[in-house]
């Protein structure tokens, strides 16, 4: 007890201390963007409209780091009712008083509440107002929570009432039961003030309940990627002051943002462009030398450049300048220098993207995502022959996971339930969810397609063993590894049309199945479900056991068209490997190109499933085109001039690949001038941040859409050099490999020197990666604020694996070596 009342009054001294200090900084105001701000801590009101990936409601920035999301009010309601969280509010600042106020309804429920945040001297009040008292039978299930972010306080101490504690990196806590066979997570501790982290001066908090009780709850006991929960519960009877919390952060006296210095981490080739972009704090008054600096050989650190950055300007909330250093061509191994800050090393040469760049997503990711194999590496088995029950029908008219959804007829011969044979081959796992959906097959073959085509892979590093259902990394086998994953994505892909003509929707997990993340070869019991037998009973390969995944074989014609893209594609890469196949691809695509050319579009709309058909439209027949030559292709592609000058950026790429075979001066000049008016608008975007990137952030960072942007540059420099510039492409891959907003870290998962460990793969659970795994990179937290979270790996929309963006960036890396070395100087 002694002990225990000694290291509480020092924890409230350090808090006095913290008190002392911070009468230095300034005041708190309200900015522009309506958030609340100090030097150090900022916080949000509802600017974010994603709770369910943890972002939304109130949130904490503290010494730039989110450290707190989700403050809104929960209600533990009956199995079958929820009270959605809010993905709206009505935000308002009152100026005079510094305060901001935010409006949620709940119509389906007739509730209302205001959240009100506002300064009060050196702490934050927050207070909660009910439009009324919430109704009777809310009462102990109805609370206002804060998540705070699990990683921020591992090994740091809480106190709260009598209660105290080490926060742990696994949720180590004790579960209680609750009626219907639920259960929930025992508090770790209850009292009116809670202190966070007191020994930590960068992300020391308290939290006091002016009017009640705070609970302090580690929501990881209930699911993995769980937060620490604060909270308090809505009395009965209240309306205005329901909830009442006096908030005071330590802050860093003259904190500043330290400087981030955005390089590739891969490195550069010596005739590209080199600039090492710097991230600044704004309140930065006076800009340092910057250095670039040479590793010799014989250990020896030289100096090559130094000099003041050129200011770029701000973007989002910070200031950036940029260092040039693009004369310099010696090959070796370099850091760039600001301040006291420095680099990951990097390399410059001439091979400097041939060598573990894009190789690790070939030779280790593609393998480990394939869908029923057995994946060996060395003396690990990634996981074993998996969902080799595919497929049952999906059921009618249902909302599946992950935004999958049937409509009122199979359009199949199967009826929900039955066993659709021939889907248990091929096709790779997205990310974690495990599902196969044919818009992100399609799209992965494609990449994967023209990569091989225009870049000419031929490595080998894998045994692939199809009918053994097998694969050995690490164990060439003399066929190039490209065409065997090619070759796994179409079986896949004609697996629909095998069974019922056309290509289905794709095939996802039950509920229970996509809550599932472990050995995958044990997500179901690989027996073909029969309605017909107990739930524990088998008969042969068959059982009563309702796991296996659902097929969704809905048609949509802008998907045919993707899916007819692909397939022509892919049938270039595997003739005179497997020309059956090849064959097959080929006249597939052209029977459902033919159907879809005599039939009026089909839309229904479902998950990973393109709009726009007409654009999928011109991508399909520029790939039959090349492909066969065919006269009609010619014509048809002239007849679709107007929807390719209407969307040059979307389809240009495509176009220019075919422009030549269609031999039509009106089809170029068209095509030509449509392609100069969007590069006039590409320019404008360019120069809005200082990476030289389209950056259209949406709720997932924009590594994967700037890859596709790059697959089209690409072409669009080799077709018209003087128009479009070969640095469009290189600018991405430095993006994606460090040279972003936030942090420098690169996308790719054990390509260079630091990169995002641990991701969002199907092994997130534990904490690990997949080598070569390419994730979405960097998200705005809205308004200003980019944020990587690392490391922590349950964020789908920044750390998240998937394959297209894989095969993607292969695509560009290949690409910018190839620009890079056929035109040095």
């Amino acid at each position: 007890m002694m002990k225990g009342l000694k290291f509480l009054t020092a924890s409230l001294f350090l808090v006095l201390l913290s008190c002392s200090q911070n009468s230095e900084k300034k005041g708190w105001t309200v900015n522009e963007q309506e958030y609340l701000e100090t030097q150090g801590f900022n916080v949000l009101v509802f600017h974010n409209y994603y709770p369910e990936g943890d972002q939304g409601g109130i949130e904490f920035i503290h010494h730039d780091e989110r450290t707190a999301t989700n403050g809104f009010i929960n209600v533990d309601l009956p199995q079958g009712q929820r009270l959605h969280r809010p993905v709206k509010a009505e935000r308002s600042v009152i100026g005079e008083k510094n305060e901001i106020q935010a409006i949620v309804t709940a119509p389906e429920y007739d509730f209302s509440y205001t959240v009100r945040v506002w300064p009060e001297n050196e702490k934050i009040r927050l207070s909660v107002d009910l439009e009324k008292p919430i109704p009777a039978e809310w009462k102990g299930k109805a609370t206002f929570d804060l998540q705070l972010f699990p990683v921020t306080y591992f090994g740091k101490t809480y106190i709260l009432g009598d209660g105290s504690g080490i926060f742990p990196v696994e949720a180590l806590g004790q579960m209680e039961s609750l009626p219907g066979g639920r259960s929930r997570p025992v508090p770790l501790a209850r009292g009116k003030k809670l202190l966070i982290a007191p020994e930590s001066e960068t992300c020391r908090l308290q939290i006091e309940q002016l009017n009640g009780e705070l609970s302090l709850i580690d929501e990881r006991n209930t699911t993995l990627g769980g937060w620490i929960i604060v909270r308090s519960e809505i009395p009965e009877g209240v309306g205005k002051g329901a909830v009442e919390w006096e908030i005071t952060p330590t802050i860093i006296p003259g904190w500043l943002h330290k400087p981030v210095i955005g390089i590739s981490q891969a490195g550069y080739h010596p005739s590209q462009q080199k600039r090492a972009v710097i991230e600044l704090d704004q309140r930065v008054s006076k800009i340092e030398n910057a250095h670039l600096r040479k590793i010799d050989y014989d250990g020896k650190i030289k100096e090559i450049k130094s000099g003041k950055p050129d200011m770029w300007g701000k973007f989002l909330r910070y200031n950036y300048v940029v260092f040039d250093f693009s004369e310099v061509r010696d090959p070796g191994h370099y850091t760039v220098n600001y301040g006291d800050f420095t680099s990951e090393p990097f390399r410059i040469g001439s091979d400097v993207y041939q060598k573990s760049v894009w190789q690790p997503t070939l030779e280790i990711y593609f393998p480990v995502q394939m869908c029923h194999m057995r994946i060996r590496d060395r003396s690990r088995v990634w996981h074993g022959a998996c969902h080799l029950d595919d497929a049952r029908q999906a059921p009618l008219s249902t909302t599946l996971p992950d935004g999958y959804r049937t409509y009122a007829a199979t359009e199949t011969r199967y009826r929900p339930n039955d066993h659709i044979s021939g889907l248990n081959r091929g096709g790779w796992h997205d990310a974690a969810d495990n599902d196969l959906a044919a818009g992100s097959q399609a799209q992965t073959t494609l990449f994967l397609a023209l990569a091989g085509e225009t870049f000419g892979i031929n490595v080998d590093q894998t045994t692939v063993e199809q009918e053994k259902l097998f694969v050995q990394l690490r164990r060439p086998d003399g066929i190039p590894d490209l065409k065997q994953q090619i070759e796994h994505g179409v079986l896949n892909l004609l697996s629909g049309y095998r069974a019922s003509g056309h290509s289905f929707t794709g095939i996802i997990e039950t509920f229970e199945g996509r809550s599932f993340l472990g050995d995958l070869a044990s997500v179901s019991d690989q027996l073909i479900y029969d309605p017909s037998l107990k739930p524990d009973e088998i008969r042969g390969n068959h059982s009563g056991k309702d796991d296996d995944r659902w097929a969704v074989t809905n048609k949509d014609t802008s998907l045919e068209y993707e899916v007819i893209t692909a397939l022509v594609a892919a049938s270039r890469i595997l003739r005179g490997y497997n020309d059956e196949l090849a064959d097959e691809c080929l006249s597939t695509a052209v029977r459902a190109y033919d159907y879809e050319q005599t039939h009026d579009p089909v839309v229904q709309p479902n998950a990973y499933v393109p709009r726009h058909h007409e654009w999928q439209e011109v991508h399909a027949t520029c790939e039959l085109l090349i492909t066969t030559g065919d006269r009609r292709y010619k014509d048809r592609l002239a007849e679709l001039l107007p929807v390719i000058r209407e969307a040059p950026e979307e389809v240009g790429w495509s176009a220019v690949r075919a422009m030549d075979l269609v031999d039509d001066g009106n089809f170029k000049n068209g095509l030509k001038e449509a392609l100069q008016d969007y590069k006039t608008d590409l320019d404008s975007i360019l120069a809005n941040n200082p990476f030289g990137v389209p950056w259209r952030p949406r709720i997932w960072g924009i590594g994967w859409d700037i890859q596709e942007y790059a697959v089209a540059q690409y072409y669009l420099s080799k077709a018209f050099p003087q128009m479009f510039d070969r640095e469009n492409v290189c600018r991405v891959v430095n993006y994606v490999l460090g040279c972003h907003p936030g942090s420098n870290t690169s996308f790719v998962s054990a390509v260079g020197a630091h990169s995002i460990i641990p991701a969002y793969g199907f092994n997130m659970h534990w904490w690990s990666y997949i080598p070569g795994g390419m994730v979405s990179g960097t998200a705005l937290i809205r308004p200003d604020f980019p944020e990587m979270k690392e490391p922590f790996p349950y964020l789908w929309q920044q750390t998240e694996y998937v394959m297209p963006g894989a095969a993607s960036y292969i695509f560009c890396v290949l690409a910018a070596d190839k620009l890079l070395n056929e035109n040095s100087l």
